[in-house]
């Protein structure tokens, strides 16, 4: 990732952070939006805050820039983390942001942000599943597995505090990339394929 690059997507997550999610202004927020994220909505649902395609979090800190982690797939494109602080006293929990971003028309513009992971600190969450008691969910906790440890088998002792917990969920979030922005890179790339192909064979 060259510095520019650095810069551009640090300068994007902190706005789009500020704008979008903290809701400080809907309307800057809509213009650092991707076509998948403003897909299902319009500007004017977006802008009146009714349509907003990114849940609201009340992330603590006064700047952004440095709360991101990744790297580039392809050029122009990024696949990453950011980790959101709650502020105090809110009802919300640490939580890990899977964020998917891509430079189009020379401007990076954000493509998909949903939490991948949440961190609860209270000193009964044990365990990883997918229920409010337990320290950690993640999007493996969801499925059948996950379903039979919410069920009660959480006795894997697993502390909120635990920063080397903490850096292994980010880690595999950065070297797995998320099915869904899989499937949608290979459904686009089918696309591309056919379109390539049917325009070389209108030239022949």
């Amino acid at each position: 990732m060259s510095p520019a690059d650095r810069n551009a997507i640090s300068t994007l997550m902190d706005r789009f952070i500020k704008d979008a999610v903290l809701r400080q202004n809907l309307r800057e927020g809509w213009t650092l939006a991707g076509p998948d994220l403003r897909g299902g909505t319009t500007r004017a649902a977006w802008i009146s805050g009714k349509g907003v395609t990114v849940a609201a979090f009340p992330a603590r800190g006064t700047s952004f820039r440095n709360s991101w982690t990744g790297h580039l797939v392809a050029p122009g494109h990024f696949e990453g983390s950011v980790i959101l602080q709650p502020k105090a006293g809110s009802s919300f929990d640490q939580t890990a942001v899977t964020v998917d971003a891509k430079r189009i028309s020379g401007r990076w513009v954000v493509d998909a942000f949903y939490s991948a992971a949440v961190f609860r600190s209270g000193s009964k969450n044990r365990g990883s599943c997918g229920r409010a008691n337990c320290a950690i969910s993640g999007p493996a906790d969801y499925g059948p597995q996950g379903a039979a440890t919410a069920a009660g088998n959480t006795s894997a002792r697993v502390s909120g505090h635990t920063f080397l917990t903490v850096l292994a969920v980010i880690g595999i979030l950065l070297l797995a990339t998320p099915f869904v922005i899989w499937a949608r890179i290979r459904r686009r790339d089918s696309r591309a394929r056919a379109a390539y192909e049917a325009h070389n064979q209108a030239s022949r």
